[in-house]
């Protein structure tokens, strides 16, 4: 019997003493533009840093001893001078001045003098030079990688597109040169850890003269 009743006590339809819980619903995040200021150097950063590339692609060119290297390079190096053309595109757009640098080009621009100047011996030319390339290309694919995500908090219509149209042409030649220096420095490389090294065959028969010579006395 007191089965029954607190069975019927429950289900009279009185008010259950227990509060349901309220949903709330989670609040939009304000989203934040880019700082105007910001955007402009990081141009000019990018601008310097593909005008750097330009120059390590035409060193490789003139110094290169693999010529089955040449194609690419050359692709390479005419697709660096059009991204070279956007950027400074990009820069205007945003209200830069011509010739305006920003600190951070002129740091870009000092690595890439650094790189330039490094002196190898002939050997060892081709490594150097795709290394200097991996180095910059790694920069670079940083640099529209960033700026991809960051596109939409990029205020201004015109600019917009205009950042927009740059980073869809560039995004995957950027990928592309990557990928192919660094798996052409480990060509070059493995080619080298598997060669024998160079011996100086003039200095033996003088080493025999000099054997020959002690004999005599």
């Amino acid at each position: 019997m007191k089965k029954r009743s607190i069975s019927r006590a429950r289900s009279d339809g009185r008010p259950s003493a227990r509060k349901k819980p309220t949903l709330r619903r989670p609040q939009a995040r304000s989203r934040t533009s880019l700082s105007s200021q910001w955007l402009k150097e990081f141009f000019s950063e990018m601008l310097a840093v593909e005008q750097g590339g330009v120059e390590l692609y035409e060193r490789a060119l003139k110094e290169l001893t693999h010529d089955d290297l040449r194609p690419k390079l050359e692709q390479f190096r005419e697709q660096t001078q059009q991204h070279v053309e956007l950027c400074q595109e990009m820069l205007n757009a945003a209200g830069g001045g011509e010739g305006e640098k920003s600190p951070s080009a002129e740091a870009a621009e000092h690595k890439a003098r650094g790189l330039l100047s490094t002196e190898v011996p002939d050997n060892l030319k081709d490594i150097n030079n795709l290394e200097n390339l991996l180095l910059a290309e790694t920069k670079d694919h940083w640099n529209w990688e960033l700026l991809g995500s960051l596109m939409d908090q990029i205020e201004g219509r015109d600019l917009k597109k205009v950042v927009s149209r740059a980073v869809r042409e560039v995004r995957r030649q950027e990928n592309q040169h990557l990928s192919w220096n660094q798996k052409m420095l480990t060509r070059l490389a493995t080619e080298t850890a598997h060669r024998e090294p160079q011996t100086d065959e003039r200095s033996e028969p003088e080493d025999q003269e000099e054997e020959s010579a002690e004999h005599d006395y």
